[in-house]
């Protein structure tokens, strides 16, 4: 019996391996400081460098300042590259729009993500999509909790691969 799971965990070992022995650099998580200004990677990240050596300020970017350079899609798109909390935040949206003002800051409901996105309307805007829509399905509609594929704090992942061969990226 092979192990699937074994490559991966290597992959990802090797990966922090080769980042935290690269150029004396160390990776260590960023803090969440929801008053950061949304361009302002600095202010959670520290001196860590998450921008590519010559990348210009983004202290006061937003995300459409974003595409100027960054298209929607293609092999500079921003989606799948950031979280999709980044994307949020550079479209000033902050942590406690979504989250509310808890201390301790519990998952958005998916009703939560309804106030913005439409599930219909992105089922109709991802109706092209082949081989098939990744937002209405035989199984659930468009009734699937968005969470189960994006995720704001982690990388997301294609829920239907569970079952199915779809190569969808999700942003």
């Amino acid at each position: 019996m092979t192990n699937k799971i074994f490559p991966g965990l290597m992959a990802a070992a090797l990966a922090m391996l080769f980042l935290s022995g690269s150029a004396g650099m160390t990776w260590a998580a960023p803090k969440n400081v929801p008053t950061a200004k949304a361009g302002n990677c600095a202010a959670c990240h520290g001196a860590q460098a998450v921008l590519p050596a010559g990348h210009g300020d983004t202290k006061a970017m937003t995300y459409k300042d974003c595409l100027g350079c960054h298209e929607k899609t293609g092999p500079q798109k921003l989606e799948g590259r950031i979280p999709g909390s980044h994307i949020h935040r550079l479209n000033n949206i902050t942590c406690q729009m979504c989250h509310g003002k808890a201390k301790k800051p519990e998952a958005v409901k998916m009703k939560q993500c309804a106030t913005c996105h439409d599930a219909d309307k992105l089922a109709a805007q991802t109706a092209q999509v082949k081989p098939e829509n990744p937002h209405t399905s035989p199984h659930y509609g468009t009734s699937l909790d968005c969470n189960v594929c994006h995720h704001q704090h982690e990388k997301s992942g294609n829920f239907c691969s569970q079952c199915h061969k779809f190569d969808f990226v999700v942003p």
